[in-house]
């Protein structure tokens, strides 16, 4: 459920040719719940020009004030952003979920494994159904485009469920500003939950707020400021990344 709170940061760009994969985004997040720290987010966005595939990977942490969740996500669409495939990983406590989808055509399949039980998943999507965690990109790419005052409509896959559901993304009408950025807000309604995120005009995505259960998200410039003493081992996260992620690809460091 978390992964909704977490909704994918994406960075507009032009799809030039990269010699290898090439990294657009990626970032660390401190999460809170009522203004306590709880764990940390990661998330990498990346564009294969050779594959002409575009990946989107995370990795949560929540270890402080009762929470004992871990959850990843690999997601991997084309560059117009038509599902291709996703794996899935939640952990909370002794309970384990996994998801495991491809697409073809307008279809979806795969297979759920929820605490030890196993189910097969075969769905017909709606047209144009994209990742859930291609949000902003799609609205990028969208007629509207990604600015003030607008309402883009969709349907998406949400991965932590393994079903397709319909949404809603409004940009409100004035820009809001924090520090030297300018940036869009964004009220969400998708997967039965309502919550905001405050973003450049470019798709980065600073923060998140879901007021129904208090958890927040926010970008730092550094991994420490998200971390703060939640351990996770460096061969985790080269498992999830391949390698141990910097966070510095994102507007606080450029």
């Amino acid at each position: 459920m978390f992964s909704r709170l977490l909704i994918a940061i994406l960075v507009q760009v032009t799809f030039l040719s990269f010699s290898q994969a090439e990294i657009l985004f990626e970032g660390y997040y401190k999460v809170s719940q009522f203004k306590k720290h709880i764990g940390f987010f990661i998330l990498r966005n990346e564009i294969d020009p050779k594959t002409k595939e575009f990946k989107t990977i995370s990795f949560m942490r929540l270890g402080k004030n009762g929470f004992n969740m871990t959850e990843s996500l690999t997601a991997i669409s084309t560059t117009d952003f038509k599902p291709i495939s996703y794996s899935y990983l939640a952990t909370d406590g002794g309970k384990s979920k996994t998801i495991d989808m491809t697409f073809k055509g307008e279809t979806m399949s795969g297979i759920v494994m929820e605490n030890g039980e196993k189910s097969k998943v075969s769905k017909k999507l709606p047209k144009g159904t994209f990742l859930s965690s291609s949000l902003y990109y799609m609205m990028l790419n969208s007629k509207e485009g990604l600015k003030t005052g607008t309402k883009f409509e969709f349907n998406a896959v949400a991965e932590e469920l393994g079903d397709v559901t319909k949404g809603t993304s409004s940009i409100e009408k004035k820009m809001v500003s924090r520090g030297i950025l300018q940036l869009l807000k964004a009220n969400n309604s998708f997967a039965g939950m309502e919550y905001e995120n405050y973003i450049t005009n470019q798709g980065q995505n600073i923060s998140a707020l879901t007021p129904a259960t208090g958890i927040e998200t926010e970008l730092m410039k550094i991994s420490e400021e998200a971390v703060q003493g939640v351990k996770v081992s460096a061969g985790t996260l080269e498992k999830v990344f391949g390698n141990v992620p910097k966070g510095k690809t994102n507007v606080l460091n450029n």
